[in-house]
C-alpha cells in the first residue's frame, strides 16, 4: 500500500463529510498539491501549520473540518515533510508515564451551537404529559432507545446532574431497536404520563434488559391500547429524528436559546455545555 493510500485511510473517518463556510488560507495553498492525493477533492477543509513538530524535517499540520448540520469541528494531525514527498499520518509518543499515546491535538472535537428550531417544534408538538422534566438548570433533550445499552451508560450521568439540579433532563424516545423499543417506549410513556420521569427513566430507560422485558410482558395485555395512543407520536419522533440526520443514540440536544443547541451524538461528558 502507497503512502498516499495508506494516509487517505487513516484519514478516512475525518473525511467523511463535507464542509461549508471554511474560506481557504495561505496553509491551504501551500499544501494544495500534497493534500489533494489523499483528501477527496469534495471535501473542503482549513489547515495550519502548528509549532513545534515532533518529527525533523516535517510539518504538523492541523486538519480542520466544519460540519455546520451536525454542529461541530474535527481536528487531526498530519506531518508532510518539508520536501512535501514523504506524508505520516499518525505520530506515537512515549509519555512519563511509560505509556505510548497517539499525537494530537488537545482538543479533537469543537462544538458550536446550531439551529434545531425543527426539534423545539416537535418536542412542543407533544402532548405535556410526554415531555415531563426531572430537575432544574439547562434544558437537556436525550434521544433514548429502551434496548441502547449506551443510553443507559449515559443516563446515568445525565440522572445525576439533573439530581443535583445542572440540568432539566427531558426523554424522548427514539427507537431503533424496531416493534420490541416501541412497545417498551410505549409503557414508557405511559409511567411517565402517570408517576413521571424520573419513575419512567427507572422503570424502562434506565433498566436492565431483563426489566424492560419484564415490564413490557406486564402491559402485554394493555399493549394494543398503548399502541393506539402512542405509536403515531413516537413513529412522528423516529421519522422527523432521522429527517435531520440523526440515526443512532445516544443523542442530546443541550438548549442554548429560542431556536439553537449542542447537539451531541455518541457517548460525552456534556459538562462543558451546560454552564
Amino acid at each position: 500500500m502507497s503512502i498516499f493510500k495508506g494516509a487517505f485511510f487513516a484519514l478516512f473517518f475525518l473525511f467523511a463529510f463535507s464542509l461549508n463556510g471554511f474560506s481557504a488560507n495561505k496553509d491551504n495553498a501551500d499544501y494544495k498539491s500534497v493534500l489533494q492525493k489523499i483528501i477527496p477533492p469534495t471535501i473542503n477543509y482549513s489547515v495550519k501549520v502548528v509549532k513545534n513538530s515532533e518529527l525533523k524535517g516535517f510539518d504538523k499540520l492541523d486538519i480542520s473540518i466544519k460540519r455546520n448540520k451536525m454542529g461541530f469541528i474535527s481536528h487531526r494531525y498530519l506531518w508532510v515533510s518539508k520536501d512535501k514527498k514523504n506524508i505520516v499520518p499518525i505520530v506515537l509518543k512515549v509519555g512519563a508515564n511509560g505509556r505510548i499515546a497517539r499525537v494530537g491535538p488537545s482538543k479533537s472535537i469543537e462544538r458550536f451551537p446550531i439551529d434545531v428550531a425543527w426539534f423545539y417544534k416537535l418536542v412542543n408538538s407533544m402532548p405535556k404529559d410526554l415531555r415531563k422534566s426531572y430537575g432544574k438548570g439547562r434544558s437537556v433533550y436525550m434521544l433514548s432507545d429502551p434496548y441502547c445499552p449506551y443510553c443507559k451508560r449515559e443516563l446515568k450521568k445525565l440522572t445525576a446532574l439533573a439530581k443535583e439540579n445542572k440540568i432539566k433532563l427531558y426523554i424522548i424516545p427514539f427507537d431503533i431497536h424496531g416493534k420490541k423499543s416501541e412497545e417498551a417506549s410505549g409503557v414508557f410513556f405511559k409511567i411517565e404520563k402517570e408517576k413521571g420521569l424520573l419513575a419512567a427513566i427507572n422503570a424502562v430507560e434506565g433498566a436492565s434488559y431483563k426489566n424492560v422485558d419484564s415490564i413490557v410482558q406486564k402491559h402485554q395485555k394493555d399493549m394494543k391500547k398503548l399502541n393506539k395512543s402512542y405509536k403515531p407520536i413516537l413513529e412522528n419522533i423516529t421519522k422527523t429524528v432521522s429527517e435531520h440526520g440523526i440515526n443512532g443514540t445516544p443523542a442530546m440536544i443541550i438548549k442554548t436559546s429560542k431556536a439553537k443547541g449542542y447537539l451531541i451524538v455518541g457517548i460525552s461528558d456534556i459538562t462543558n455545555y451546560i454552564k
